[in-house]
């Protein structure tokens, strides 16, 4: 039998990267997000962009972070009325693969509950 051939959204090519949604969660590990983001951007190929909640903003600096940073402000100061586009939705749709990191227990529970509150739950759902 032959393997099945890759699907063309994950398979990086020329004219596009395969792109990475890095969520960040409030966990005293999002220390580490500059780190992990410039790991990121060392392989060949990703295009990565993050996603933030509210409380992962106090462990570390944007300016730090050289990839488009959203939260749950960007959602609602982008969507004003019915035919706007709506950010989670576009996030969901541009990612090939999303990655938490740190996961906190606060969000791993509205993950396990289906409880969409914020950006960072309704661009996983």
């Amino acid at each position: 039998m032959e393997p099945k051939a890759p699907c063309p959204a994950a398979v990086p090519s020329e004219e596009r990267k395969f792109r990475v949604l890095v969520g960040v969660t409030g966990s005293v590990a999002a220390l580490k997000l500059p780190l992990l983001v410039s790991k990121l951007l060392d392989v060949p190929g990703l295009e990565v962009t993050v996603v933030t909640t509210e409380r992962a903003k106090h462990f570390y600096s944007p300016q730090d972070v050289p990839v488009t940073l959203y939260s749950d402000a960007d959602e609602w100061e982008m969507w004003k009325r019915r035919s706007d586009p709506v950010l989670h939705i576009d996030l969901r749709r541009w990612a090939d693969l999303m990655l938490v990191a740190p996961l906190d227990a606060n969000t791993l529970g509205k993950v396990a509950s289906g409880i969409c509150d914020n950006l960072l739950d309704q661009a996983r759902a």
